[in-house]
């Protein structure tokens, strides 16, 4: 597999990413869309998808992966912000049990095994996501390398995302509770692996216009399902079910605005990028905004959050990522978790 093909920057991601927050602050603020937390598969596949890019071209430019720097980088984009969050939120509640489960990076360990009745409006709850990614990025460096020795990788990757989709049906069958399901990082590592995959392929150079005909299924089934899981008003059966269909429409959405035309130009209209690229610190503080407001006020605490967002991005976010040493490769469109 050719590994050449680096990723320049690409607006458009960013506008996928601006509808991913979008969806996630609206159902934290509302309950709607039902489906909302869909957002966060997207900025799974997302990431999935930036990180593998990132590590193959920087494979296919200095012959192997500096993992050390990998986590370095990964450590200045994400930490700082976090952190910033984390100490005002101390300084407020002197929650250090909150701040310790979620802000170490384990909050969806603990709310998918050791919580019986995860606490849905908790404040610092969805740094669940946060956790699952970073767990990921532990292993996934050292993965690819294997996968590169392999002689057909894209298969592998296919039968590792089969083997997560199906290991996590057998739990469902088996009656495990949503909480088990959805945030527990052995059952929702697919999204991940999928976006990986897509990196994979495009690294590879391969030219993946995909059949319109299939598009247009993949994107209607996707809607129908979505469409059930807020008609029923409940995120279980049918959400967990319809995860892989959620996350095979988002590569197909990755697909078509890498390709650009119609699709990419649509995403890349200033307020969807804008918003893309504020929506790691408007994910940190959306939700404790909220519960700051005790969930009265919730326009007023949505509008705060993306000042507290575009603050932390120009002021924290930005300086850091100016001041890195050089590093193999520039990451394109950097992750929002």
């Amino acid at each position: 597999m050719r590994i050449g093909n680096r990723l320049g920057y690409v607006p458009a991601l960013d506008g996928v990413r601006g509808i991913a927050i979008v969806l996630v602050v609206l159902y934290h603020a509302t309950g709607y869309p039902v489906g909302g937390n869909t957002g966060v598969d997207v900025f799974f596949v997302l990431s999935g998808f930036l990180i593998t890019s990132l590590l193959l071209a920087e494979h296919a430019a200095e012959g192997a992966i500096d993992i050390q720097a990998f986590f370095i980088r990964r450590a200045r984009r994400l930490f700082p912000a976090l952190a910033a969050l984390l100490v005002v939120y101390l300084a407020v509640t002197a929650d250090w049990v909150g701040v310790a489960r979620y802000g170490l990076y384990d909050g969806n360990v603990f709310q998918a095994f050791f919580e019986r009745r995860p606490d849905v409006l908790a404040p610092l709850g969805p740094l669940w996501s946060l956790a699952q990614e970073e767990q990921f990025y532990l292993v996934w460096p050292l993965m690819l390398l294997l996968l590169l020795r392999a002689r057909r990788p894209l298969l592998w990757l296919l039968a590792l995302t089969a083997s997560l989709v199906a290991y996590r049906a057998s739990l469902a069958v088996g009656g495990a509770s949503v909480s088990r399901l959805y945030l527990a990082p052995d059952t929702h590592a697919d999204g991940l692996v999928v976006g990986a995959m897509l990196g994979a392929y495009r690294a590879g150079d391969v030219r993946f216009r995909i059949p319109p005909i299939f598009v247009a299924f993949t994107v209607t089934t996707a809607a129908l399902v979505f469409a059930l899981v807020c008609a029923g008003g409940s995120v279980g059966p049918w959400f967990e079910s319809g995860l892989p269909i959620f996350e095979l429409a988002t590569v197909i959405l990755l697909a078509e605005a890498l390709r650009g035309g119609n699709l990419a130009r649509c995403l890349s209209v200033a307020p969807l990028v804008s918003l893309g690229q504020i929506s790691y610190s408007l994910y940190l503080f959306h939700r404790p905004l909220l519960a700051a407001f005790h969930w009265h006020d919730r326009p007023i605490a949505v509008a705060l959050s993306v000042s507290c967002a575009w603050a932390s991005y120009r002021w924290i976010e930005t300086p850091l990522r100016r001041r890195r040493t050089a590093a193999p490769v520039r990451l394109p469109s950097e992750s929002p978790a």
